[in-house]
């Protein structure tokens, strides 16, 4: 399997992370889940921003989509800032944070997001990260 199928093999993990999220809240409220859902994709345009747009192949990012997004930034490629990777991690963060509470009240609902998101980590580090040509990615292990 080539490395863009497990980019978007990832990328799906994380939508349904997101989409069983915002399920769980949409059983609360469904006022909190639009909000959810617009809070998710904001954060997220925002991240490719501090994180994307600084790598040196968004163009052909195995990521897709946020390789796309992070084109409209016109970034010149370097070197990721201590401000930029904290901005970036806590963008990724939030993301997914909003949605625990909402998830804790239906266990299954919760085996399935944890379940995703850690399948979308491993994907990325087994098969995404080797050999991968952002020399400037803090997650890089390769000299």
């Amino acid at each position: 399997m080539n490395k863009a199928a497990y980019g978007i093999i990832g990328l799906i993990l994380g939508i349904i992370a997101i989409i069983t999220g915002l399920y769980a809240i949409s059983l609360h409220s469904l006022f909190m889940a639009i909000g959810y859902l617009f809070f998710t994709v904001i954060a997220g345009v925002i991240f490719t921003r501090f994180f994307c747009a600084s790598c040196p192949i968004k163009d052909t990012c195995v990521h897709i989509l946020p390789g796309y997004i992070a084109r409209i930034w016109k970034e010149t490629p370097g070197p990721y800032t201590p401000g930029k990777l904290l901005i970036s991690g806590f963008l990724f963060v939030i993301i997914f944070l909003p949605a625990l509470p909402a998830l804790i009240t239906s266990p299954m609902l919760l085996l399935i997001f944890l379940v995703c998101i850690v399948l979308a980590a491993v994907i990325s580090v087994l098969f995404l990260c080797p050999g991968c040509g952002n020399r400037f990615c803090p997650f890089r292990k390769e000299g």
